[in-house]
């Protein structure tokens, strides 16, 4: 029998504690291993961490970390990763989004000796406009990374007691899970899921913050913009040689320029921003350094239950 921890990173789920909180409990009776939960308040303004505290005191396995602050989803995750010793660990959201009706399935395919087990899903219980979104997130994300990240995986996936020490040996501070998990490598397994609405209250991940994380990813794991940039400006320069070319040809056989005035404004306006987009991709890489070498703690815990 092995130690199971199951990390829920939370921000405002007041009302969706208490039942996915039931449901796990519900979920594991049965299963041979040792499950504990730990609910990480991310910085909730609402009673989330009352509601913690009050189920932890009932139920010794319950455990809760709050953070001094709402610090990110990101940083959330890591919290759980690194307070939790000896134990595999199934991360999954506390808005009943990610089923645990499922937890079963990941242990079943974890203990045939996969040491990553995640959470493929095959449909959305989503608008169809969301749906799309999501679709050219992941594509995205496959293009324009180094390491393969598996389309259609979110946080939801369990993790081995080896992989989780590997992935906080990692020393970087903008941590990005889903490309962590796939750097580390180690044997892998999917289980196909849908993806629950969320039960109460309105969705965390804002297509802002969507935007935000997928840029992480990138620039986390790829130098890719850096050369599409620098395509981009050797394409520039040998269309406009060749386009001055053709217009010293026209101006000497014919008499007259080619193309006038507004093309010439165009075209400033267009180097413009391509010089602007260029300077925003390679200061993202400078921002990321610079939070890198400044070594603040992604978290600060102000309180803990159970541990």
């Amino acid at each position: 029998m092995k130690k199971i921890e199951i990390i829920l990173p939370c921000y405002n789920e007041e009302l969706n504690i208490p039942i996915i909180h039931d449901k796990i409990l519900e979920a594991t009776t049965g299963l041979i291993h040792n499950f504990n939960i730990t609910f990480i308040d991310d910085g909730s303004t609402d009673k989330t961490w009352e509601i913690i505290n009050n189920l932890s005191k009932k139920n010794k396995k319950t455990n809760g970390i709050r953070l001094s602050r709402n610090f990110g989803h990101q940083a959330a995750i890591e919290a759980g990763l690194k307070n939790t010793t000896d134990a595999s660990i199934i991360i999954m959201d506390a808005d009943m989004q990610d089923n645990p009706s499922y937890i079963s399935d990941l242990v079943s395919k974890w203990e045939k000796g996969n040491q990553v087990v995640l959470a493929k899903r095959v449909d959305r219980n989503e608008s169809y406009f969301r749906k799309k979104v999501f679709s050219l997130f992941f594509y995205m994300q496959n293009k324009m990374t180094d390491i393969e990240i598996p389309k259609n995986v979110g946080h939801f996936s369990l993790l081995d007691e080896v992989v989780v020490q590997k992935i906080n040996l990692l020393p970087e501070k903008l941590s990005y899970l889903n490309g962590l998990r796939s750097y580390v490598g180690f044997q892998t397994d999917f289980v196909e899921v849908i993806k629950e609405k969320r039960l109460h209250g309105s969705t965390q991940m804002t297509y802002r913050k969507l935007f935000s994380l997928g840029l992480n990813g990138i620039f986390s794991f790829s130098s890719k913009p850096l050369f599409l940039i620098g395509l981009v400006g050797v394409l520039i320069s040998i269309g406009s040689l060749i386009l001055s070319a053709y217009s010293l040809y026209h101006k000497l056989r014919y008499g007259s320029t080619i193309l006038g005035w507004d093309f010439g404004l165009s075209s400033i306006y267009f180097l413009s921003g391509i010089q602007l987009l260029s300077l925003s991709i390679i200061g993202n890489y400078i921002g990321s350094i610079f939070n890198e070498v400044k070594k603040r703690p992604n978290y600060i815990i102000s309180e803990i239950t159970n541990y």
